[in-house]
């Protein structure tokens, strides 16, 4: 039954080392423990932007195009995880979530969008009942007279 496992005299790998470029007996490079970094290193730094009165009419125009966007009463504005605790300091922030309310024009849109108006029926009024206020005594006594 001996030499039938793997080890015990055997070499531990089972590949030719010396292909990969490592002397017979030379150490190993050790164990990498850390991940690669992120992003490799840029040898070549980015252009410049460019820069110029063109450019910056350009910049002006996209910033006052996003504003108008995020004024508008259709910007939804992405909600904030709350707190278990709201803080002091937040409770009085001024807020820019505050918007302009939307009153859409209905005609530009279908009835059955329009929400409806609940309106009670005209044959349904309330009974009242008949009012018993408290008679003093002598109320009861003239009508027993």
């Amino acid at each position: 039954m001996a030499g039938s496992g793997r080890g015990r005299g055997r070499a531990a790998f089972t590949f030719n080392i010396e292909a990969i470029g490592f002397a017979r007996g030379a150490a190993l490079p050790d164990v990498m423990c850390k991940p690669p970094p992120p992003f490799p290193s840029t040898d070549n730094k980015p252009v410049p932007l460019k820069t110029g009165e063109e450019e910056d009419y350009m910049l002006a125009l996209k910033q006052d195009l996003r504003g108008t966007m995020k004024k508008m009463p259709y910007f939804l504005a992405v909600e904030e995880d709350r707190e278990a605790i709201e803080r002091y300091s937040k409770k009085y922030q001024d807020s820019e979530k505050e918007h302009a309310t939307w009153t859409p024009d209905w005609r530009r849109l279908p009835r059955e969008v329009k929400p409806k108006k609940k309106t009670k029926k005209a044959g349904a009024k309330p009974k009242k009942a008949k009012c018993s206020e408290p008679r003093s005594n002598l109320d009861v006594l003239k009508r027993i007279e």
